[in-house]
């Protein structure tokens, strides 16, 4: 059975400390793989039809990967860049985390139409991923706050739950949420954390999220060991 654990609030700082610490062990290794994460992301989402669903597909998936290299690092073990995939190896796994990314999807297209039907014209849909496209104004950019918060709560630990606990993709979306629900100061903390991280990471040409990538992924692999017995 999940248990959940209640953190403080400024432990949301003390996983980013561990992202980053564990980057500092092996920037190459873990920077590549930050590059390569980001290279299929961005070739997914420029195909057409398809590439929306591909995409919601393959993240999953290679976050699980890149979470089981940490995992793997803070064992003391040597950081390769093949980890990336490591989540596709075991049947059960790779079957999880692709109906995990159904259910992405799924809810993306859910909260795309309630967006429409509630805030109307300020939000149309992307025809490729089915995710919602916001044109700002006003109150808006709280409303987006407010998705994007939910959408976090729902997925940020699922991948975590699918390989290290063995769960399905719903139990694991139920799971994720219970954990941030219950750590919502935290994790509101964390989601603001990185908006500022992403946005400075964007900067200089999107570089940034080669180191960003990867340390997010220590960082959620920390929240985790502190959130879920």
């Amino acid at each position: 059975m999940l248990t959940v654990k209640i953190v403080e609030p400024l432990q949301a700082i003390e996983w980013l400390k561990f992202g980053w610490r564990m980057f500092r062990a092996n920037p190459v290794n873990w920077a590549l793989m930050g590059l390569l994460f980001g290279v299929i992301v961005l070739v997914l989402s420029m195909l057409p039809f398809l590439g929306g669903v591909l995409l919601n597909m393959a993240v999953p998936l290679l976050t699980g990967g890149m979470l089981l290299a940490v995992k793997n690092a803070h064992a003391g073990k040597q950081t390769e860049i093949p980890e990336l995939f490591s989540a596709f190896k075991d049947e059960t796994t790779r079957y999880q985390l692709l109906m995990l990314g159904a259910l992405m999807l799924g809810a993306g297209f859910v909260a795309a139409i309630l967006s429409k039907l509630l805030v109307g014209d300020m939000i149309s849909i992307d025809e490729l991923t089915g995710m919602p496209i916001f044109n700002f104004g006003g109150s808006i950019l709280v409303f987006l706050l407010l998705v994007s918060l939910g959408m976090g709560m729902l997925f940020t630990y699922a991948p975590a739950l699918v390989v290290f606990n063995g769960m399905s993709a719903l139990e694991a979306v139920k799971g994720s949420f219970q954990g941030a629900w219950a750590n919502a100061l935290p994790f509101v903390v964390f989601a603001l954390l990185y908006m500022v991280l992403a946005f400075v990471a964007s900067i200089p040409m999107m570089l940034g999220f080669l180191v960003l990538i990867p340390v997010m992924m220590g960082a959620v692999y920390a929240s985790y060991k502190d959130i879920f017995k």
